[in-house]
């Protein structure tokens, strides 16, 4: 009686946060331009805008890695045909539907660990004023990364919820968008050898774990297989490239690359390095104990993606938005934080990300200047952005010393 006496409320909750996310994906998209072809610089867009146009059988334009991303072009394509819209019209649909998908998961994500309604959309609103994850998906609509954040926190929710079933169908489907979907079958074949251990049935659960690797390989090496690419834009290829071995050793030794790359780990972290203090960290540290193997395989799979993905870290690092995620809900949930806390958080994500600002697309310097972090790019705009970052953090240790001293902010955390 008293779970069907709340359902009218939660659904409510559900259904407003799902309102409050149109309206951020609103105002965002508002604030943004749409991106230009730059005159010399040919990017993702070009080859989805291609198999959008053409298709992919009889297409001689492919490349790899985009030809295997055929999700996302392929429904722009359907949209558009069946509706007869434009091109753009149906990139546009799915990078509205994709991102409002994914924050709305982020909520649900929340809400599974018994947060209130505002600490969910709290956490919910740090992905929406994440640069790579909502503003650029509204200036690059044609990119397959709006359907794969959505297919992945969906996918990783059924995991929490014990559907692996679920889990295992939407990655397999999202595969087709992004390769990030590989984290859940491997956190599914994880749980099945651990459970392998103290197991009678071991031959059952082992086939289990053999039959998710052959789907997962299936789907990923089917499309390399079967589609006729023409030559191949990623950096390190060990399908269309026989030099891959040293393409990697040569990224792998860039110093410059590794300074973006720890750059962008950390822009990355900064609403987390804003509000967790030290034992406000440990404390959600120790309360994700059940799910620490879960994140570190997790973490594995979104560095390696980051370190081979290409030029575009900054784009890699924002898969990074689940264990975030965690890490806030259990800080904002069981932890005293201020108000002023979280509004000098948002404050300080929404002008670090430059959600108010259009992207610079008219100069190729400022447009990868703007963020920062891009492929070994480094220059005195680089230290300017880390300088930034670290003026972000030190406000907030301001922010929390002034707090404690007028006894406005307590660590007093939940058992």
């Amino acid at each position: 009686m008293i779970n069907q006496n709340h359902r009218p409320k939660r659904l409510f909750e559900h259904l407003a946060a799902l309102g409050i996310a149109l309206i951020i994906i609103a105002l965002i998209d508002r604030l943004t331009n749409r991106l230009d072809m730059l005159e010399g610089h040919i990017w993702d867009f070009v080859y989805y805008i291609d198999m959008a146009e053409n298709g992919v059988w009889g297409n001689d334009h492919l490349a790899s890695p985009f030809a295997y991303r055929v999700m996302t072009p392929l429904l722009a394509r359907g949209i558009n045909q069946l509706f007869d819209f434009p091109t753009i019209t149906g990139f546009k649909v799915i990078a509205y539907l994709g991102v409002w998908m994914e924050l709305w998961g982020v909520y649900l994500l929340a809400r599974h660990f018994k947060t209130s309604f505002k600490t969910a959309v709290v956490v919910m609103l740090v992905p929406a004023f994440a640069l790579f994850n909502t503003k650029f998906l509204l200036f690059d609509f044609y990119r397959p990364d709006q359907l794969g954040y959505a297919f992945l926190v969906f996918a990783f929710l059924a995991l929490l919820k014990g559907k692996r079933g679920w889990s295992l169908a939407l990655s397999l489907i999202g595969l087709n968008t992004r390769e990030f979907l590989i984290i859940p079958p491997l956190i599914l074949i994880l749980e099945l050898f651990r459970e392998w251990k103290h197991s009678t049935a071991r031959g059952k659960l082992l086939l289990k774990a053999l039959g998710i690797a052959s789907l997962v390989g299936f789907v990923l090496i089917l499309p390399r297989l079967v589609i006729p690419v023409k030559f191949t834009q990623q950096i390190v290829d060990p399908f269309n490239d026989p030099n891959f071995v040293n393409r990697l050793i040569s990224l792998l030794t860039d110093p410059r690359r590794n300074f973006n790359y720890l750059f962008n780990l950390a822009a990355y972290g900064l609403p987390l390095w804003m509000l967790g203090t030290r034992q406000r960290l440990w404390h959600a540290w120790k309360q994700l104990l059940p799910m620490q193997y879960w994140l570190y395989l997790y973490a594995a799979v979104t560095l390696i993606g980051m370190m081979v993905g290409g030029t575009d870290m900054m784009r890699y690092v924002t898969y990074f938005f689940i264990p975030q995620a965690l890490f806030l809900i259990y800080i904002l949930r069981d932890c005293r934080v201020d108000r002023i806390e979280i509004f000098v958080m948002f404050a300080a994500v929404i002008l670090f990300n430059r959600i108010l600002f259009p992207f610079p697309i008219w100069d190729f310097s400022e447009y990868v200047n703007f963020y920062g972090g891009y492929g070994d790019w480094v220059n005195p705009s680089s230290w300017l952005r880390l300088a930034e970052l670290l003026a972000f953090v030190g406000i907030s240790r301001m922010t929390q010393n002034w707090l404690r001293g007028g006894e406005r902010l307590e660590h007093k955390l939940a058992d």
